[in-house]
């Protein structure tokens, strides 16, 4: 074999070897699953207010269709409606914190914070874990989150006061 050729092949094989490279990382980035987490809960009679923290580090974009939460043996959905959760005269304008509904789209390598509320709640009990159940793209995920955070009503009004000056 010539110099010529001896080269040839290892260009060859190199370019072999990082088209491989970029085959088995475009297949891993396609299919990283987006990450949940919960920020911060709020509980007022008879609905819950949770603010989740949604990741998507693929290279796609995802959509979050549905979300349930486990409530003793019933699964109760998110509220299909925007939830008034607070109002405030700002600049003389009337401004109003909504909570967030499905579907909710997140870019590809973004993250998104919604506010996620579920009304009528019946012999709901607060604990330090949540099971909820969404559905991404037509697959259902199942997740036990921790709760780290309870708002009570005045960080509760400091945390949606922080939303509606940021936010609109």
């Amino acid at each position: 074999m010539t110099l010529y050729e001896i080269i040839s092949v290892i260009v060859a094989s190199l370019a072999f070897l990082l088209s491989l490279y970029s085959a088995i990382n475009t297949y891993y980035e396609k299919h990283i699953k987006i990450k949940l987490y919960i920020r911060w809960v709020h509980e007022v009679s008879t609905q819950l207010n949770v603010s989740l923290l949604i990741s998507n580090m693929s290279s796609r974009p995802a959509t979050l269709t549905h979300i349930f939460l486990k409530n003793n043996d019933d699964i109760v959905e998110s509220s299909w409606h925007h939830a008034r959760l607070l109002s405030q005269t700002i600049d003389n304008k009337e401004k109003i914190c909504w909570s967030d509904v499905t579907p909710i789209n997140i870019p590809a390598r973004s993250s998104s914070s919604p506010i996620i509320c579920f009304q009528h709640l019946n012999n709901f009990k607060l604990t330090n874990n949540l099971i909820l159940i969404y559905i991404v793209d037509g697959v259902r995920y199942e997740q036990s989150l921790n709760v780290n955070r309870v708002l009570p009503n005045s960080d509760m009004l400091i945390a949606l006061d922080y939303q509606l000056k940021h936010n609109n």
